[in-house]
């Protein structure tokens, strides 16, 4: 059973007002769930936002900039702001176990797929 999570084109109003940039991402399933990766280099764990609201599930982080007190910037290419990654969500989730973490700048996700999803054998009478 082949299934797949989509990047939803077309951002929010909200997201268009802001400074986004969407972040690399990768996703893998098995029968059981799927795995989402995201790469979210300089963001903290408490500057991360998960959300999922029907079928849209949505990754925000904040990527701080900070310069010391007494020093100023001579040059600055490393991007400092907000990143967004939207995703559509073609199959039901388990979402009550649903868990995700952040180490070393990547967030990985696991989305358990429903009961009504996963790939069962029939027995035949």
């Amino acid at each position: 059973m082949s299934t797949q999570l989509d990047t939803i084109q077309a951002p929010a109003k909200k997201a268009t007002e802001r400074n986004w940039q969407r972040p690399h991402y990768d996703v893998s399933e098995n029968e059981e769930a799927f795995i989402v990766r995201v790469n979210l280099p300089g963001v903290n764990r408490k500057d991360v936002d998960i959300s999922l609201e029907e079928d849209a599930l949505t990754v925000t982080g904040t990527r701080q900039n900070d310069v010391p007190e007494a020093w100023r910037p001579l040059r600055r290419e490393i991007h400092a702001g907000d990143y967004r990654l939207s995703l559509r969500l073609n199959v039901s989730v388990n979402e009550a176990k649903i868990h995700a973490r952040v180490e070393n700048g990547v967030l990985d996700l696991h989305l358990p797929k429903a009961d009504e999803v996963k790939p069962r054998k029939i027995k035949i009478s």
